[in-house]
């Protein structure tokens, strides 16, 4: 009876085991990885590309905090969930529109992300000042910044479709990463003082990720993109690439939990 128990113990452990390593433990990444093309050089190319003023400061807004497993955000990280900020982030540029990175956060997404702190007020001034804005640029598709889709955008910018970076605005760079998410991009900006931001997106969601190089476990894998994990690991290895090239310039990963170097609280007044 004893054996017989210990037989069906075992096969129980193995039958649980075996799916939770490779949905929650396992790096989803596939074979050899290698770093994108994208190099600084080829970066600040692009931002000099379009005439007329650049950015001269970012702002941010803190829209509250909710909780993720950690798994979610990194393979292997564990089960506990973590509380992650979300953000949205304003460009000033003098004389003329701003630009926008990421709408907020919906009251209806907050209430069934459970996000206690949400603070409606500071999702207000992100949808008046994106109804000043030249450009609104989505990270990605997920609900934690698509924001309030009540107010339109005067222009979202898709990734486009042949991956390759492009100008949006003069200091201003597109990355597309739609082997992460369709619409999934990163950002590059130039101030006109010469401070340089890289915003990950999903392809960094925590510092973490770019310290381990592990992208989300399968368990957050999306079905409609395959290999998502392959591609996450490789802008991965490319942000720290460009990063090495520029180590003064700022990495803002998708959920910081602490505020960002160089960057000032609170939209602008469009009032």
């Amino acid at each position: 009876m004893t054996r017989r128990l210990n037989y069906w113990l075992l096969a129980g452990l193995l039958i649980f085991s075996v799916p939770y390593y490779w949905y929650l433990i396992d790096d989803p990444a596939s074979g050899s990885v290698a770093a994108k093309p994208v190099t600084m050089t080829g970066l600040r190319k692009l931002a000099e590309a379009l005439p007329g003023p650049r950015p001269d400061q970012v702002r941010s807004e803190l829209l509250g905090h909710c909780r993720i497993m950690r798994n979610r955000l990194i393979a292997g990280w564990g089960l506990r969930p973590i509380p992650v900020a979300v953000w949205a982030y304003e460009l000033t540029v003098p004389g003329t529109e701003p630009i926008v990175i990421n709408a907020g956060v919906s009251p209806a997404t907050a209430e069934d992300f459970d996000m206690a702190d949400y603070n409606p007020a500071a999702q207000g001034r992100v949808d008046g000042v994106r109804a000043h804005a030249s450009h609104t640029v989505i990270l990605d598709d997920g609900p934690l910044q698509t924001g309030n889709l009540q107010t339109p955008a005067r222009n979202t910018a898709p990734a486009s479709a042949n991956a390759a970076p492009y100008p949006l605005a003069p200091g201003v760079v597109l990355i597309p990463a739609p082997g992460i998410a369709p619409d999934a991009k990163l950002v590059y900006v130039r101030l006109e003082n010469g401070r340089e931001f890289l915003f990950a997106g999903a392809a960094a969601r925590v510092p973490e990720s770019l310290a381990n190089l592990h992208p989300p476990a399968r368990l957050a894998e999306r079905d409609d993109v395959p290999n998502s994990g392959t591609e996450t690991k490789a802008w991965l290895m490319t942000i720290n690439a460009l990063h090495r090239a520029a180590p003064d310039m700022t990495v803002v990963t998708a959920h910081d939990s602490v505020d960002t170097p160089h960057v000032s609280k609170r939209f602008s007044d469009h009032s």
